[in-house]
């Protein structure tokens, strides 16, 4: 994909149409426009969901949504109610149109791309991955393929990402498959992954999950690490007591071997679904890096669950009191300061990724972590 969307441009439902039916590109292929209704769903002035067709067809894909915060979910369940019912465009804000799309680019790439079409395309937020997802699905309502087109600048580096980390973890069965893929466009095409939403909390199916993440062929250090987070943390002018960071760096010269894992790195319940046979499958791999340090999905799942619902604020105590965390450091050989290392570079380097991309409420949070995490190092052990 060449140029792009930024990330703080508004989008309209013509730049989204654009996108997720690009021009096939060869002069020879078949065109086949069809006329569809377009039913728009927004979220703060721009359209979040765009339901091409039926809407009834697309409650498949509709119910596998769940918010998280709770007047979030019974404005979804209105909406939910409002499509079984053929009612959508009766709900205040919801606006109903009709395009002319041309789906011949997925004819070519999708071999079993219905006839009778339609698609549930969800947009994501302004960042600078930004991207939309769409969701086709045939005449009974079965969806034949999530697909994935970038709708901001680095957003195609994020989707190849993505697919070039599942292709290195095809034989898992635990994730999507990737279909295909366009690198000049930044598209991909998933299969679809059977399952139900998951609910906050850490099971024994989550230390499962991410027990198969372990890289058993290598190892890792995280004092590896400290070179790349300081340069990031010199290249940002960060609001915070520049002693206090240097101090929480200092944890970062921890050097002994640790295993090597696949870090997920948005390892969150949203990103997760209950499969069939009761374990959990895991979604967007579009931050996942191949070889990386253990214990940083653990942290992205606890530290991420108190910021975004108002916890106590003791993330630290609280993992530390977890039992499963206690088998998940003992099953890998995590010692009481490997842990701690490990945590301390979660947050110095969420702590800038947040607060490089604008979200200061989020680097607050992990600056408190840190701080907490240097105030019980300091603490005294008991004796036993």
């Amino acid at each position: 994909m060449k140029g792009g969307m930024d990330s703080a441009d508004a989008l309209t439902i013509s730049d989204i149409l654009a996108a997720g039916f690009p021009d096939p590109g060869n002069s020879t292929a078949a065109k086949d426009p069809q006329e569809l209704a377009v039913h728009v769903i927004p979220q703060g002035g721009e359209p979040r969901w765009i339901i091409l067709g039926d809407p009834r067809r697309a409650l498949p894909v509709l119910r596998s949504w769940r918010p998280w915060k709770l007047s979030s979910r019974l404005r979804w369940n209105t909406v939910l109610l409002a499509v079984s019912t053929g009612m959508l465009d009766r709900l205040p804000r919801v606006s109903t149109s009709r395009a002319c799309l041309d789906p011949s680019y997925w004819r070519q790439r999708l071999s079993d791309f219905p006839e009778n079409w339609g698609a549930v395309i969800h947009v994501g937020s302004r960042s600078f991955t930004r991207k939309a997802i769409l969701f086709f699905f045939g005449k009974n309502g079965l969806i034949k393929a999530p697909v994935k087109v970038p709708l901001a600048t680095a957003a195609p580096f994020a989707i190849l990402n993505e697919a070039a980390v599942l292709h290195c973890m095809q034989g898992a069965d635990y994730l999507p498959k990737v279909l295909f893929q366009d690198p000049d466009r930044g598209i991909t095409a998933q299969t679809w992954l059977e399952g139900k939403p998951v609910s906050r909390g850490f099971t024994k199916a989550h230390l499962d999950l991410l027990s198969l993440l372990v890289d058993a062929r290598g190892i890792t250090r995280v004092s590896d690490y400290r070179s790349g987070i300081e340069m990031q943390m010199n290249q940002l002018d960060l609001p915070f007591d520049r002693s206090r960071l240097l101090e929480a760096l200092d944890l970062l010269d921890f050097d002994e071997p640790l295993p090597r894992f696949v870090e997920h790195r948005d390892f969150a319940p949203w990103n997760l679904k209950w499969l069939p046979d009761g374990r959990l499958g895991l979604l967007d791999w579009e931050w996942a890096v191949p070889e990386s340090l253990p214990w940083q999905d653990v942290c992205r799942l606890f530290y991420l669950d108190d910021a975004h619902f108002a916890g106590r604020g003791r993330v630290l105590e609280t993992m530390n009191g977890n039992s499963l965390l206690h088998m998940y450091r003992s099953r890998f050989g995590i010692s009481s300061a490997a842990s701690a290392a490990l945590t301390m570079h979660y947050l110095l380097r969420v702590l800038c990724m947040d607060w490089q991309s604008g979200n200061a409420q989020l680097a607050r949070h992990s600056y408190r972590q840190l701080d907490l995490l240097l105030e019980s190092r300091r603490k005294p052990t008991s004796k036993r």
